[in-house]
């Protein structure tokens, strides 16, 4: 039986991580001023405490700063909270502890996907910290970097994942706008916290994209969401995310290949259909 150590456990994920990976071993958590061992990662000497409290046999780093313009607006508060914190977690893990760090589409280029592992090229401040993020945790053996884009139902008060942006805008008839230029791939939550279970129980290493097997604009994923939930759209219209004025670069295309990780397990993944019929 494994000691795991969840990092970012207020997170969207970290709900979702801390069920999937009971089936391990002892799950404990990590967040800034809660879980068991709390404390904030970009400070090295927490880091350690933390890491010495829990003393982990694999840890999954979730912990991040994820809000991509305001991670343009503070480039070097990006940094500490996905690249240092992942190098402090580093500094003070036992060799022999496995770490699954969680990345992020946005580490890919401004190019027409689906992306393959080796063509990074970020155009944000967040996609290059969680990318120098990606680096640090590599220097480590064993690691898993999962490059992924998820959505479902939040767990964490005050947290809304882009599906439940949708359903909760369409029930009040609220107008947003659908980006038809966005292209994404990603997994329902539960499968994403599966699906890295299984690659540690595998013991996969290395850097995989954990995504859905095609992929959808954002406007088709959201309509897909109203349909599957019977929820009327015409407070909805579709548009393009350069209308909006004030937002961080982002890439258009962020539809991932996860063939390298199929052949690993030795299954297909889902398609992102199949994962909108998990709501």
């Amino acid at each position: 039986m494994s000691t795991v150590l969840i990092t970012g456990a207020r997170g969207l994920v970290g709900p979702y991580l801390v069920e999937a990976f009971e089936k391990l071993g002892n799950v404990c958590t990590n967040a800034r001023v809660e879980g068991d061992f709390p404390g904030d990662l970009s400070d090295a000497r927490k880091a350690r405490e933390v890491i010495e409290g829990a003393a982990p046999n694999i840890v999954v780093h979730a912990a991040a700063k994820t809000n991509v313009d305001a991670c343009e607006d503070d480039p070097d508060d990006a940094d500490r909270n996905n690249r240092l914190a992942t190098s402090n977690i580093i500094a003070a893990l036992p060799d022999e502890a496995y770490l699954v760090y969680l990345s992020t589409d946005q580490v890919y280029p401004d190019k027409t996907g689906l992306h393959v592992e080796d063509e990074t090229n970020p155009v944000n401040a967040y996609g290059q910290s969680k990318f120098e993020g990606e680096v640090a945790a590599l220097a480590h053996r064993p690691s898993i970097v999962a490059r992924t884009n998820l959505f479902g139902p939040s767990r964490v008060e005050g947290r809304k994942s882009l599906s439940d942006f949708v359903i909760d805008s369409l029930v009040a008839r609220q107008s947003i706008t659908l980006f038809e230029d966005v292209l994404f791939s990603p997994l329902h939550v539960v499968t994403l916290a599966q699906t890295l279970v299984e690659m540690v129980q595998a013991g996969l290493t290395g850097v995989f994209n954990v995504s859905s097997r095609d992929g959808m604009s954002k406007a088709d994923f959201a309509t897909s969401i109203a349909a599957r939930c019977l929820l009327q759209t015409e407070t909805a219209r579709r548009g393009c995310s350069q209308e909006m004025a004030g937002r961080a670069r982002r890439s258009l295309d962020l539809r991932m290949d996860p063939s390298r990780l199929e052949k690993a397990l030795g299954r297909s993944m889902p398609t992102l259909e199949e994962e909108i019929a998990k709501l």
